[in-house]
Parts: structure tokens; C-alpha cells; sequence
């Protein structure tokens, strides 16, 4: 239970009794997270004995109240935030691109609703690390299946994810692509289609129903130099996903030389769209040339196709996992089962949640990786022309250029002067 630095100090006899003491005390109530009351009957002493202790002969700070209520009626440990400012900006990116944020109470609840389960596993190990996630199978009112994930974080330490605006500038690459990362994730998309027939258009696209979460990005996209768009999709226009409810904004990157350079600083987490980045930075080794839809089609299609199966998939555990936890809930509301029992089976469901999303991360992530490794054979085969050969087809071009010029006059005289 104890770290190994505060063993070895409760644990050195060289060190005064009230000093080591004061060691076990800070550990146990701030970094372990045990209450006042917890921690006196860990040590057989009464409460008002060790409080007194605290304060008075340790100098040790105690909880308010309110902390410490908060404390005693949570049932998962939870820590406060102490991450940098570019961690702290792709938790926010996070929170607002694909999840929402709400205030409940004392806490702050981040909840997010996806059957991707890539996403589903990103957003664990964002925020897991600073609280219980919880996962549960969920129907929309489509009918549509997928995965309802949530934190509990509090208030005071994570109070900058309720607010409208970044909780810090995006002033530096490392912010930027970082909160790139998680946009291009969470809501961003990477195409690739047929142009005029032959020729392939690259696009990268971040779509997103906030303001607040758009403007930000696209303001620091144009600082650092790119060629970037931003759009916005009236209330009530239809799309290909129906009539939206709101206005939707999107941000837009099309000249080649500029998806490239955006490609080559975007490091994604979930696979398909990893794919996509290795695809597209391949094709444009060189933006100057066009690159043919009939290349690189059988693979950009293979991807989605792979892709659609995961989602596929995903719904279909969600569904079987849903029908469980809606005969489970169906029992504790007729009081066949208690509340303890109830809880105990939900946990279970969501420990199997949780197996059957990492089993099928492990499942497709060698399908992924199939697909890169082709993609690297293909562009490895078409090698770039050598400085010699370019230099010998700009000679080339030079020596028509100047046969062309002198031959050329004669050539359009020729019709008259046979006359």
C-alpha cells in the first residue's frame, strides 16, 4: 500500500518516532486517498484522537468538509489533474470533439457514445488515468447500438473542462498537433478520391458543431502557415447524414504541398485512420505529380471495408451485452435481486465489456498492419528517378526547347513556300 520511499522512511529507526509517524500519516490520507475515519480504524486510535494528532502535534493539513464529503460518497479513487499544458489541451479536445461535458454537482462528468471500439479505448486511457471509466452497452433512439463511456472527475481540479475555450493558447507545434491528434481522431476526416476521372484529390477535414472547439484550430492552423478553409453548414441543411439539428462548422485542407506537410506532424491512434495518413503521405512524396485513383484505390477501399466490419462487429457485442443489462435492470426494478447484487453483475458486464473491445482491438489491429505493410511494398516498387536521370530529362527537354525554336517557323512557311 505504502510507495517505497515512504516504507523505507516508516520504516528507518534513525528517524524520530513523530517524524515517521507524520510520513505514514501524509501518505495514507493524501496520496492514498483514506479518509480521516478510514484511517482511524487502521490504526485503532478514535477519530477526534488522530485529528488532534494532525493538527496539533504532525502539523498535518486536514480536508474541508465539503472534500471531504465528496471523498466519503464516492465509491472510485479519483486524482487530481497534474499533467502539462499539452496534455491538459488534448483532454479538453477530447472532451469537447466527440464526448460532452456536464456539471453534476460537486464533479465534473464527461460522457462520450461511440461504437468505435478504438475511440472507446482512447478515451480510457486519456482520462483512466485520472478516475473510473465506466463503459455500458447503449441504444439510441434509431436503434442504433453502441458503447455509452463516462468519468466522474472534481470539480476543483477540473473545472477548465466545463469552460468554452481552450484552457490554454495553442501558441507552440507541440500544442497544435497534439490537439490535432485527438480532432483528427475524435471528428476528423482524411480523403481520397477520384478527380476528373484519373487523377486522385487528397482532403483533411475537421467537422465539429462548436465554435468554440473549431475556431481555435483554424486560427492556429492559418499562424503556422497553412492554406486552410473554414465552412459552415446551416441549421436544417440537408447531408449525407440527414438534416442537421445545428450549424456545423468545418475546417478544410486541400492544396497538396499542405496535406502533406499537415500528414507528416499527425500521429493518430486509431488504426483506419492511421492507414489513411501512411497512404496519403505516400502517394504525395512528390505533390508536383498527380497521383492515379486506380493506384491506390484497391487499398483506400480495402481499408474502409475493414473498418466497416469492426463497427459491424462492435454493434453486434453491444446489442447481445444491451439485451443482459436490460434484463438485469428489468430485475432490480420488479425487486427480484437487491441493490448489491445488481451492482455486482453490472460490474461483471462491464468487465466484459471491456474483454470484448481489447479482444477486438487485437483481432484488427494485425488486419491494419497487413494493409500498411502492402501499402509500403507498392510505393517502395516506384522508385524516385535518380539526380542523373532528371538532369539528363532537363538536357533533354533544353534540346527540343531549342530544335523547336528554330525549326518550327520553317515548319509553318513550308506550305507557302511550295507555293
Amino acid at each position: 500500500m505504502l510507495s517505497e520511499e515512504a516504507r523505507r522512511a516508516v520504516m528507518d529507526e534513525a528517524i524520530a518516532a513523530n517524524q515517521r509517524f507524520k510520513t505514514l500519516i501524509e501518505e495514507l490520507y493524501w496520496d492514498k486517498g483514506l479518509s480521516l475515519n478510514t484511517l482511524s480504524k487502521f490504526l485503532n486510535i478514535s477519530n477526534v484522537a488522530l485529528y488532534w494528532w494532525m493538527k496539533c502535534k504532525l502539523n498535518i493539513k486536514v480536508r474541508d468538509r465539503i472534500t471531504a464529503s465528496q471523498l466519503a460518497s464516492t465509491k472510485h479513487a479519483k486524482r487530481d489533474f497534474d499533467g502539462s499544458d499539452v496534455e491538459k489541451l488534448a483532454t479538453w479536445f477530447l472532451a469537447h470533439t466527440d464526448g460532452s461535458v456536464i456539471r453534476n454537482y460537486q464533479q465534473v462528468e464527461v460522457i462520450l457514445m461511440t461504437p468505435d471500439p478504438y475511440l472507446a479505448l482512447l478515451f480510457k486511457e486519456v482520462f483512466g488515468k485520472y478516475g473510473y471509466v465506466g463503459v455500458a452497452p447503449h441504444r439510441n433512439d434509431k436503434g442504433e447500438y453502441m458503447w455509452e463511456l463516462w468519468i466522474l472527475l472534481p470539480l476543483r481540479s477540473y473545472w477548465w473542462l466545463l469552460e468554452r475555450r481552450t484552457p490554454t493558447h495553442i501558441d507552440s507545434n507541440e500544442k497544435l498537433y497534439s490537439a490535432l491528434n485527438i480532432t483528427v481522431d475524435a471528428e476528423g476526416s482524411l480523403c481520397a478520391r477520384s478527380h476528373k476521372g484519373r487523377a486522385t484529390e487528397f482532403k483533411v477535414v475537421l467537422y465539429n458543431e462548436k465554435v468554440y472547439v473549431v475556431e481555435p484550430l483554424y486560427g492556429a492552423l492559418k499562424q503556422h502557415g497553412y492554406r486552410v478553409h473554414l465552412y459552415t453548414t446551416p441549421k436544417g441543411k440537408a447531408t449525407n447524414y440527414g438534416r442537421s439539428n445545428n450549424d456545423y462548422y468545418y475546417i478544410t485542407v486541400c492544396a497538396k504541398a499542405h496535406v502533406k506537410r499537415l500528414l507528416e506532424n499527425v500521429e493518430p491512434v486509431l488504426p483506419h485512420k492511421r492507414l489513411k495518413v501512411y497512404l496519403i503521405k505516400s502517394a504525395l512524396r512528390d505533390p508536383s505529380k498527380p497521383v492515379y485513383w486506380s493506384a491506390i484505390e484497391p487499398v483506400y477501399s480495402e481499408g474502409e471495408a475493414v473498418y466497416k466490419e469492426v463497427l459491424r462487429e462492435s454493434k453486434q457485442i453491444s446489442k447481445s451485452l444491451y439485451e443482459r443489462w436490460r434484463t438485469l435492470t428489468g430485475k432490480r426494478g420488479r425487486k427480484q435481486i437487491t441493490y448489491t447484487q445488481c451492482e455486482e453483475e453490472r460490474n461483471e458486464l462491464r468487465a466484459e465489456a471491456w474483454r470484448a473491445l481489447e479482444a477486438l482491438k487485437m483481432k484488427y489491429d494485425e488486419r491494419f498492419k497487413e494493409l500498411e505493410k502492402r501499402i509500403e511494398a507498392y510505393f517502395r516498387a516506384q522508385k524516385p528517378l535518380k539526380r542523373y536521370e532528371v538532369c539528363f530529362n532537363f538536357l533533354e527537354f533544353i534540346m527540343l526547347s531549342v530544335v523547336m525554336d528554330v525549326f518550327y517557323p520553317v515548319y509553318c512557311r513550308l506550305p507557302v513556300l511550295l507555293i
